[in-house]
């Protein structure tokens, strides 16, 4: 009869861009499961170079852990490791080996450690192809992605996830209300027992704020 509206479904060219860009964020999530994993067996191992370099998945990092898998044994050359290092983490190489001296690793642990380091660079690969596709996909809507970019706080990554969750056409939604309650970021009460409960924002990709959304965003 026309009395319930229609659901909000986009195009099938944003339909597959979605999908596309919902596993580039699955695939990002698990990689970064895999590296606090490997972190962990760092910890684990009595390896601390996280208490000196800021990135152990870096050049320097990768290339000192490398070498402790390779070691037969769990002694260490300080001369080899302070040839690892580069740029300014050649003047903590002393930090370095401090952070390093006395590790155990047994063979099953080296094992496991390489395991998870060849499903980080799998992974990375993939998201690799997944960006030369969304670049493509995302090609028609250049301009909206151009739009969006000027808002403060968004970039390239963020303006094509938003374009894949709401699509360009703007009228399908009455105000930018409809498209927060739609995003699953508009506020609300919770109250149970009296309590108030506050809500937690889990729809992946979005911004906090979507008032933009009044912006003509038309391809």
């Amino acid at each position: 009869m026309g009395l319930v509206p229609g659901s909000y479904i986009p195009c099938k060219e944003i339909r597959i861009l979605r999908e596309f860009t919902r596993y580039r964020y699955k695939l990002t999530s698990c990689r970064s499961s895999e590296k606090n994993r490997f972190q962990n067996a760092l910890t684990v191992c009595n390896v601390a170079l996280d208490s000196v370099i800021s990135d152990i998945f870096g050049k320097s990092a990768t290339s000192v852990i490398d070498y402790l898998l390779e070691q037969s044994d769990n002694s260490i050359n300080h001369e080899e490791i302070s040839s690892r290092l580069l740029r300014s983490l050649k003047k903590k190489s002393e930090s370095v080996i401090e952070s390093i001296e006395g590790y155990q690793m047994t063979d099953s642990q080296k094992y496991r450690m390489r395991l998870v380091h060849t499903h980080m660079d799998y992974i990375t690969s993939t998201i690799a192809d997944i960006d030369s596709m969304i670049d493509l996909l995302i090609e028609p809507y250049d301009n909206a992605v151009k739009l969006l970019c000027a808002i403060p706080g968004i970039d390239r990554k963020s303006a094509i996830t938003i374009i894949s969750e709401i699509g360009t056409d703007m009228t399908q939604f009455s105000n930018s209300k409809r498209l927060c309650c739609w995003a699953g970021l508009a506020p609300g009460n919770h109250e149970s027992a009296g309590k108030k409960k506050s809500v937690r924002i889990t729809r992946a990709g979005c911004t906090s704020n979507l008032h933009w959304c009044k912006l003509p965003m038309q391809p």
